[in-house]
């Protein structure tokens, strides 16, 4: 049982003023349909990762003398991996890089590495693979003279894609003992004298050199070569299979990683186990030439992945199914988000099905947040979502820093806005600065990451917080065993119409408006729902006291 209550502000000083504070960063609901652990938050540019509990109170926290790359985990051993910002002379791409950091529980720096010179550069993502070494997302630089070689029609330099598998050594070094290079896989229906001539969409298992206009990279560079601005990158251990995100070609990819680099910069029609070439591609088949404009499914989208091996995702998922957040640039209807679940057409080779001339299924989602597209909801860049344990979704809002869970059926049961930004922590009260999130994830509280480590919570993130009675199940806090504390839980706070209400012990409760005029008084010893339709938006002051004699009293507030 969690209480699962926001105080908004104390109880005297609402008395004395009748103003209510409405929380603007932070924790802003937590109720027991939420999956309780421990959630990993690190804002972009921000030079602090937070973990903090689902009351939004820290239990451990990371310091860098570098700002955030973009992405960040909590590993198996207790220690944090992040990305971070180093300077480059060449690209200036959004989510630049180019250094890993790894951090002991305890804020040890104990590994660092840099891939950032004039040839190559890490932006955005990494992913951890069983035997401890990283699999990183490169641009790599190739000049106008070598594209237009290979049949691109255009005069500027492009960025392609690479993948390094980095062996870590020491405790500032790596060893790279993989590799794969988009630029090796590459097809053009220009020129017939040269070696990668072909129809686009004969040969969907590599990329049309001449797809896709350039865009703005930075601010040192309005015309960036930043071609495909992939994002994200994930692993499949069962599979061997590594999946790539593009956000300007609106697909994501999935590679063989089982080949050799040699055998991976070989083109062989992208069979499983032979080449490098793509295994599987999916969100606009216009890009490989089987598909119109209104083909297209992803737009702008993050971080797809495949949730059997996603932490708490469960066997019960299959190896093909992937969730992602389609941040709903370009939609047609206007820019909308949402949060989608796919199942991939794997075969039992490996190989991903694709019938002749067809583009690659499925035709649709499985699952999509909002079930009706919302303009509301709306993150025009970064962003995620994770799958829970208990079959929730954790959506990484990342715009705007907002982190919230819903319900398979849409029904949000937990809400945080990101308190930091690259200045340091917030102010309660005040509107978010800065405070853009990449992704988040919650670790639940069997993770190994967490296993013998000390996790009593602190206070919030942010500066100033308002008091809160709020406490979680990892405390072991079980109201109706307890003889001492009210058994009283209740939420969500704010509400909208309709307030829910539960006691494990005879209660009774009393609502009163802001003129301490006595709106309702009940009995209850159950889970009620009170529809509260005809309150007007503003607050109010509920009391109670059980039948062992404790008293309380909070503020909630109507929207």
């Amino acid at each position: 049982m969690r209480t699962i209550t926001i105080l908004t502000l104390l109880l005297g000083a609402f008395l004395t003023s009748g103003l209510a504070q409405t929380p603007t960063i932070g924790l802003i609901q937590n109720t027991p349909e939420s999956f309780d652990g421990y959630t990993l938050v690190s804002a972009n540019s921000a030079t602090q990762s937070h973990l903090i509990d689902n009351c939004g109170r820290v239990v451990n926290q990371w310091e860098s003398d570098y700002r955030m790359g973009e992405s960040s985990y909590l590993l198996e051993d207790g220690s944090l991996l992040r990305t971070a910002r180093v300077a480059g002379s060449v690209f200036f791409g959004g989510g630049i890089g180019g250094r890993l950091e790894r951090f002991s529980w305890d804020g040890v720096l104990e590994w660092s590495f840099d891939y950032a010179s004039e040839e190559a550069h890490h932006h955005h993502d990494m992913a951890v693979l069983p035997n401890g070494n990283i699999l990183l997302i490169a641009w790599e630089y190739h000049s106008n003279e070598e594209a237009q070689a290979l049949g691109r029609l255009g005069d500027s330099p492009l960025w392609p894609p690479q993948i390094v598998e980095i062996e870590p050594v020491g405790t500032n070094g790596g060893n790279i003992v993989w590799e794969w290079h988009a630029w090796d896989h590459l097809i053009q229906d220009v020129d017939s004298n040269l070696p990668n001539y072909g129809e686009p969409a004969d040969f969907p298992h590599r990329f049309d050199i001449n797809y896709e206009s350039l865009g703005g990279g930075g601010p040192m560079s309005q015309n960036s070569g930043d071609w495909f601005h992939c994002n994200a990158i994930h692993y499949n251990a069962t599979l061997d299979q590594i999946m790539l995100n593009s956000r300007r070609w609106n697909e994501f990819y999935i590679i063989d990683h089982s080949t050799t680099s040699d055998e991976a910069a070989s083109s062989s029609g992208g069979a499983a186990g032979q080449g490098g070439d793509v295994l599987y591609r999916w969100g606009n088949p216009e890009a490989y030439g089987r598909g119109e404009v209104e083909d297209r499914q992803l737009f702008g989208q993050h971080d797809p992945h495949w949730i059997h091996y996603e932490e708490g995702g469960g066997s019960e998922f299959p190896l093909s199914t992937v969730l992602l957040f389609n941040n709903g640039a370009s939609r047609p209807g206007g820019p909308r988000s949402s949060v989608d679940e796919l199942t991939l057409p794997l075969l039992d080779n490996g190989s991903y099905l694709l019938l002749e001339g067809e583009a690659f299924g499925p035709s649709d989602f499985d699952w999509t947040y909002p079930a009706v597209l919302d303009p509301d909801f709306y993150s025009s860049f970064i962003s995620g979502a994770q799958r829970l344990p208990n079959g929730n979704t954790l959506v990484c809002e990342g715009d705007d820093g907002k982190l919230f869970e819903v319900t398979a059926t849409g029904e949000k049961v937990w809400e945080y806005i990101t308190a930091t930004s690259q200045f340091g922590p917030n102010t309660q009260g005040n509107e978010p600065l800065q405070n853009g999130t990449f992704r988040a994830y919650r670790y639940g509280p069997d993770y190994p990451g967490l296993a013998g480590r000390e996790l009593t919570p602190g206070d919030p993130v942010e500066l100033a917080p308002y008091p809160s009675d709020c406490t979680t199940t990892s405390e072991g806090t079980d109201l109706s065993n307890d003889p001492v504390l009210p058994a009283i839980s209740f939420g969500p706070i704010p509400f909208s119409n309709h307030f829910r209400i539960q006691a494990t012990r005879p209660t009774h409760i009393a609502l009163f408006d802001a003129m301490g005029r006595s709106l309702l008084r009940e009995n209850i010893h159950e889970t009620m729902t009170f529809t509260w339709e005809h309150l007007p938006a503003g607050s109010y002051i509920l009391k109670w006291e059980d039948a062992i004699g404790n008293v309380g009293s909070t503020v909630i507030l109507k929207l």
